[in-house]
C-alpha cells in the first residue's frame, strides 16, 4: 500500500519549465550562500561557526535542549542548503550579540549581565581556506570579549574621599514583585510507593500532631522514602533514577539549614560569623542524628537486601532530610520546621553543648603558642578513621580520632584542653567576658546619607518590607570598614556590621536555589541525569551578579579605604538583604518575591567552572594535575597567582602561570589559571594558532600530544562532553563542516611534529562513534523523528523520514552503479506513474560512498510514492559536474516542500557528502563523489575516513564500480 494516500496534498499546477531544468535548479543552490538574519546578510559559513559556538556555550551551562538545536540547525548551513527562515527569538538575539560582537553582551540572550572573565592576549583572526564544492568551510569564531582588568573605581557610598565628590543622581531599580507559578510535579510510579506514602504521612502527622495532607504530597512522601539499594535491586530506576532521591536531599538539606538558623537567629547574639557557622554545623549534625534516630524508630526508610544487613547511620539521615525536601517542594515548610522541632526539642533553645566548639577554645588558650594539626587516616575507603594530633610551640601535644578530619581535629583539641584545665578554662572566661553585642533590634541609621537611604526605600518596596525591616536593611547594606570607623553611630543605632546576616542569607539564597532548581527537574520528569539533577551553591560571582542588578554598591556604607565594589562586598551585601527579606516574610519569598531575584534564581546556571571542566577534561585523557600559589602583598591586601603543574600519560610535564591584575583571592586565581588552559585548548578551532605566543603555543603542543598520548574508549557520555567541548574537532566532523575540520588539522599538524605521524587507532574509533552518536544515537535528528508517535499527517511522514533514512543507511540496493538504481526503480515505478528519464552524465565520472545508492533509491522511492498517490507524473533528470552527481526530480501537481523537507533534512544530517534540497515542485539531489584521501596527513585522514563511512558499513566494496559513460540519453516508454 502507498504510504502517501491521504498524505500528499495537490497544488496548482505549475506553469511550463525551461528544458534544462536542472540547471536553473544547481545555480540557485550554488548561489545560495548566506542568510538574512535581521536584516543583516551573514555568510552560511559563519552562521555554522556563530551556531557552533553558541551550542558549545549552551552545553557548558547543561542547556542540552538549546545545544542540539544550534548544533542540528549548524547542519541545515550547507552551501545550497534551504535553512529555515523563522528563528526562535532567544537564538536570533543569541547570534545577534555574537556577531556584531557587541562587548558585555552574553551570549545567553541576556540570562548574564556580566561577560565572563577571558585572557586578556589578543589572537588575531586567521583566514580560513575558500569554501570548495563540498561548501562546508568555517570562518573564524567570533572574537571572545577580553577579561575586565580591576580598577581603582572612586568609593561609593558614604565615606570621607579626596576624590571630587560624584553629583547625586537615584539609581533606578526594578520594583516588580513576581507571583511565581511552577509546572505540575510528576506522579511518582504507583508500583513503587504502592501504600508507603500513607505509612510515612502517619508519621509525620504524629510528629507534628495534626496536618492533613493530600493525595499528591502523600505520592512523594512515599518515594522521599526510598534509598537508592531498594529502587536498584526492585528493578525501578528505570523509572524513578537516583537523581531524584538526590534532588529531595540537598532541597532537603537547604531547608534543614534555614530552620536551624532561623531559630537561631531568634535567641542567639554571637559576635563574629565564624562563630554563628561553627555552632550552625555543630546544631545541624545534632539535629541530622535526631532526625536518622526518628527515622529508623518509626521505621520509614526502604533499602535494599544488601544495605539492610548493616545499614550506615547516613542511610537514615539522608531519608529524614528526603522528607523534609518533600515538605518544602509541596509548600510545607512550616510543617517541615515543626517537624524538626518535635524530632529535636533544642531547635528553639540553646543545647547544653552551645558555646565555643574545642577549636576555638583550643585556639583562644594556646593563641600565643601557636596550634598546628598533622593528620593521619587508616582503614577500608569506606571505613576510614582519622587520626589528628596537634601540637602547641611549646611542645604541648595530644590526638585524637573521628569519622573526619574535622571530627578528629575537634577530638585532639578537646584532648588538649582536658589535658590543661586551667588554660581551658581561662580561655572559657574570656570568652565570656568579652561583652556581647546588643540583642535588641537593630534601628535605621539617624543620618545615613542620600544612597544608602534611597537604597533601603526601594529595596523595602521591591521585597514589600514596609518599615519592617528598617533596621534590618540597614545592617545589611553595612560594611565592616564603616563600623570600624564610625563606632558611635553604630552602637547609638544599635548595629554592626552584616556578616551574621550575610552568612544566614547565604543559606536562605541557597535554599530559594535549590527549591527553583528541583521544581523544574521534577516538574519535566523523574528520570533527569546527572546534569539534570545537578544543583551547585551559589557563588560570590553569582550573588554578586544579583547585587549588581540592585546596585547595592551605590547604599553600600564603607570605610574611605574601602570600595564597596568589590565582588566579596557586594556579595555579602546581596545576602545579607535576603536575609532580612526572609527574616520578615520566611517561606513566603518561595512564591512572591521581587522581579529581579526571581529572574536571577531562573537564570542560576548549574554548571561547574573551569576548573572542575578542566579537571574532567584531565580524567578523560590520564593528565594528572595539580594547583600551586604564590602569595605577594600585606596581610589585608593579599594577592594570589595560582600554577597548574600537568602531568600526562607519557610523564611529561607543563606547568602554566595566569596571573590577573589587582589583589585576586586564591579561588579566582585558580579559576582563571584553570581557564586560561582551556581557551588554549580552543585555539586550533579558532584559527589563531600561528599568532600565539611562544608560552602559549608550547602549552598547546603539550595538551594535544597529551589527549592523543592518554586518549582511551570513552563511555557514550564521555563522548557527550567531549563533542560539546570541540575535543580534537569532533564538533567539525558531526556538523559535516569538512572543510573546517581539514583546516584544524592542517593547523594542528605542525604542533604535533614530524615525529608525530602515527595516529592512534583509538581515535579513529573515537571519531567513528561520535558520529555514530551524531547520526543514529540515542539523541540523533533520526531516533528523534522516529520517536514522534502523533497520529496526524506530520508525524506519519517523519516516521517514514526516519524508515527510510535508515534504510538507506543499513542496506541500500544490491545495484553496483547509478544507472542501476534508477533502471531498477524505473521498472518498479513506470507502470504506477508516468516517468520521463533524462541522463546528461556523459563521459564524467562518479565515485560513489556505499550509502550514496541508497540514499538515491530512497529519494527515487520516496519521490515516486509522493507522485503516485497524487495521481501525477515524475520526471528524472540526471548531470555529474565536478564529481558532484546532481538528480533533479520533478513532482508536478505535488505540494513538494510539505512532502519532502523532513526526508529531506534528515537524508542531508544523516548521510555523508549527501545534500537533498527541495523547491516548490522539484528535488535536488546532490551526491559528492568520493573524497580522495591518500593525499592527507594521517590526522585529516583518520577524521575524513571515518566521515565519510556510514554507521553500519564501514568500508567501501572493492567491487564497487563507477559510473562510465551511457550516451546522452536513456529513452524510457
Amino acid at each position: 500500500m502507498n504510504r502517501w494516500v491521504g498524505i500528499v496534498s495537490l497544488r496548482e499546477t505549475a506553469p511550463p519549465t525551461p528544458l534544462h531544468r536542472i540547471a536553473l535548479a544547481i545555480d540557485a543552490a550554488r548561489n545560495r550562500t548566506s542568510y538574512q538574519l535581521a536584516g543583516q546578510t551573514v555568510a552560511y559559513a559563519r552562521m555554522r561557526s556563530a551556531l557552533r559556538t553558541l551550542g558549545q556555550e549552551h552545553a557548558r551551562h547543561h542547556e542540552w535542549e538549546r545545544y542540539a538545536y544550534c548544533v542540528d540547525l549548524a547542519s541545515d548551513f550547507f552551501d545550497g542548503g534551504h535553512p529555515p527562515t523563522g528563528l526562535p527569538s532567544w537564538l536570533t538575539n543569541e547570534l545577534q550579540n555574537l556577531l556584531d560582537g557587541r562587548s558585555g553582551t552574553s551570549l545567553m540572550g541576556g540570562r548574564r549581565t556580566q561577560a565572563a572573565p577571558r585572557r586578556t592576549v589578543s589572537r588575531p583572526a586567521h583566514q580560513r581556506p575558500a569554501p570548495s564544492r563540498r561548501g562546508r568551510s568555517t570562518p573564524p569564531e567570533a572574537a571572545r570579549p577580553a577579561r575586565l582588568a580591576r580598577s581603582a573605581t572612586p568609593a561609593a557610598g558614604q565615606r570621607p574621599s579626596r576624590e571630587p565628590v560624584r553629583p547625586y543622581f537615584r539609581a533606578e531599580r526594578r520594583l516588580d514583585v513576581h507571583d511565581v507559578t511552577y509546572p505540575a510535579l510528576c506522579e511518582p510510579p504507583v508500583s513503587l510507593v504502592g501504600t508507603y506514602g500513607q505509612v510515612v504521612r502517619e508519621s509525620v502527622e504524629k510528629a507534628v500532631r495534626g496536618w492533613d495532607a493530600g493525595p499528591e504530597i502523600t505520592a512523594w512522601l512515599g518515594l522521599a522514602a526510598e534509598h537508592r539499594s531498594h529502587l536498584y535491586e526492585g528493578h525501578h530506576a528505570d523509572q524513578v533514577t537516583p537523581h531524584v532521591l538526590g534532588l529531595l536531599d540537598r532541597l532537603g538539606a537547604t531547608a534543614l539549614d534555614v530552620i536551624l538558623l532561623d531559630a537561631y537567629a531568634r535567641w542567639a547574639a554571637p559576635q563574629k560569623a565564624g562563630e554563628q557557622s561553627s555552632e550552625h554545623a555543630r546544631r545541624r549534625a545534632a539535629a541530622d542524628l535526631a532526625l536518622g534516630a526518628w527515622a529508623t524508630k518509626q521505621g520509614l526508610v526502604r533499602m535494599g537486601a544488601g544495605e539492610a544487613q548493616q545499614p550506615a547511620r547516613s542511610v537514615f539521615e539522608g531519608v529524614a532530610r528526603q522528607i523534609l525536601g518533600v515538605l518544602s517542594l509541596c509548600g510545607e515548610h512550616e510543617i517541615a520546621r515543626r517537624l524538626v522541632a518535635s524530632v529535636w526539642p533544642d531547635l528553639d533553645r540553646p543545647s547544653a553543648g552551645t558555646g565555643a566548639d574545642p577549636v576555638t577554645l583550643a585556639q583562644t588558650a594556646f593563641h600565643k603558642e601557636g596550634l598546628t594539626y598533622d593528620y593521619d587516616e587508616e582503614g577500608p575507603d569506606h571505613r576510614k578513621v582519622f587520626r589528628a594530633a596537634v601540637r602547641t610551640g611549646t611542645g604541648r601535644k595530644a590526638e585524637g580520632t573521628g569519622q573526619s578530619k574535622k571530627a578528629a581535629r575537634a577530638a585532639a583539641a578537646r584532648a588538649l584542653l582536658d589535658a590543661y584545665p586551667q588554660l581551658a578554662a581561662a580561655a572559657g572566661a574570656e570568652r565570656k567576658a568579652t561583652p556581647p553585642l546588643p540583642t535588641a533590634s537593630p534601628l535605621p541609621y539617624a543620618q545615613p546619607g542620600n544612597r544608602h537611604r534611597d537604597a533601603m526605600s526601594d529595596l523595602a518596596a521591591m521585597f514589600e518590607l514596609g518599615h519592617r525591616a528598617d533596621g534590618l536593611l540597614a545592617q545589611a547594606l553595612t560594611h565592616a570598614s564603616w563600623v570600624h570607623e564610625n563606632q558611635a553611630a553604630a552602637t547609638a543605632a544599635r548595629q554592626r556590621d552584616n556578616h551574621l546576616l550575610a552568612h544566614h542569607g547565604s543559606h536562605v539564597v541557597n535554599h530559594l536555589a535549590a527549591h527553583v532548581r528541583v521544581r523544574q527537574a521534577l516538574a519535566h520528569g523523574l528520570t533527569p541525569d546527572e546534569d539534570e539533577a545537578r544543583i551547585l551553591t551559589a557563588s560570590d560571582d553569582d550573588t554578586a551578579r544579583l547585587g549588581a542588578t540592585l546596585q547595592l554598591a551605590e547604599g553600600l556604607l564603607t570605610s574611605r579605604g574601602e570600595s564597596g565594589q568589590s565582588r566579596t562586598a557586594v556579595s555579602d551585601a546581596t545576602q545579607a538583604v535576603v536575609a532580612a527579606a526572609w527574616r520578615v516574610h520566611g517561606p513566603r519569598l518561595l512564591g512572591r518575591r521581587p522581579g529581579v531575584l526571581d529572574d536571577w534564581l531562573s537564570g542560576l546556571e548549574h554548571q561547574h567552572d573551569p576548573v572542575t571542566i578542566l579537571a574532567a577534561m584531565a580524567t578523560t585523557y590520564g593528565i594528572d594535575h595539580e594547583y600551586t600559589y604564590d602569595v605577594s602583598g600585606p596581610d589585608h591586601l593579599k594577592s594570589y597567582t595560582a600554577t597548574i603543574e600537568l602531568r600526562d600519560a607519557r610523564r611529561r610535564v607543563h606547568r602554566w602561570t595566569e596571573r590577573l591584575p589587582g589583589t585576586p583571592g586564591k579561588p579566582e586565581a585558580k579559576k582563571a589559571t584553570a581557564e586560561a588552559v582551556l581557551d588554549i585548548l580552543a585555539t586550533p578551532a579558532h584559527g589563531v594558532v600561528d599568532d600565539l605566543p611562544a608560552p602559549e603555543r608550547d602549552l598547546l603542543v603539550f595538551l594535544l600530544r597529551s589527549q592523543l598520548d592518554g586518549l582511551g574508549r570513552p563511555t557514550e557520555r564521555q563522548r557527550a562532553r567531549m563533542l560539546a567541548r570541540g575535543d580534537l574537532g569532533t564538533d567539525l566532523l558531526t556538523t559535516g563542516d569538512t572543510e573546517a575540520f581539514l583546516a584544524w588539522a592542517e593547523r594542528v599538524r605542525p604542533l604535533l611534529g614530524p615525529e608525530e605521524t602515527a595516529v592512534p587507532d583509538v581515535l579513529r574509533e573515537l571519531y567513528r562513534k561520535v558520529l555514530d552518536d551524531t547520526r543514529i544515537g540515542p539523541g540523533s535528528l533520526l531516533r528523534r523523528m522516529a520517536a514522534n508517535l502523533g497520529l496526524d499527517a506530520a508525524s506519519v511522514v517523519r516516521r517514514n523520514a526516519a524508515d527510510a533514512v535508515r534504510r538507506a543507511l543499513s542496506s541500500g540496493p544490491q545495484a553496483a552503479s547509478v544507472r542501476d538504481v534508477v533502471q531498477d526503480w524505473w521498472r518498479d515505478q513506470a507502470p504506477a506513474t508516468g516517468v520521463t528519464i533524462r541522463d546528461d552524465m556523459r563521459q564524467e565520472v562518479f565515485l560513489p560512498l556505499p550509502v550514496h545508492l541508497g540514499a538515491l533509491d530512497e529519494t527515487l522511492t520516496w519521490c515516486g510514492e509522493a507522485a503516485e498517490a497524487a495521481g501525477t507524473r515524475i520526471d528524472i533528470e540526471l548531470t555529474v559536474q565536478d564529481g558532484t552527481l546532481h538528480v533533479w526530480l520533478g513532482l508536478d501537481k505535488v505540494d513538494a516542500r510539505a512532502a519532502c523537507d523532513d526526508f529531506a533534512r534528515l537524508l542531508s544530517h544523516t548521510l555523508p557528502y549527501t545534500d537533498c534540497l527541495v523547491g516548490d515542485d522539484h528535488v535536488l539531489l546532490r551526491l559528492h563523489g568520493d573524497l580522495e584521501t591518500a593525499s592527507l596527513h594521517p590526522l585529516a585522514m583518520a577524521g575524513m575516513d571515518a566521515y565519510v563511512s556510514g554507521p553500519l558499513d564501514r568500508r567501501r566494496p572493492s567491487e564497487e564500480v563507477a559510473d562510465g559513460p551511457l550516451g546522452a540519453q536513456d529513452e524510457q516508454p
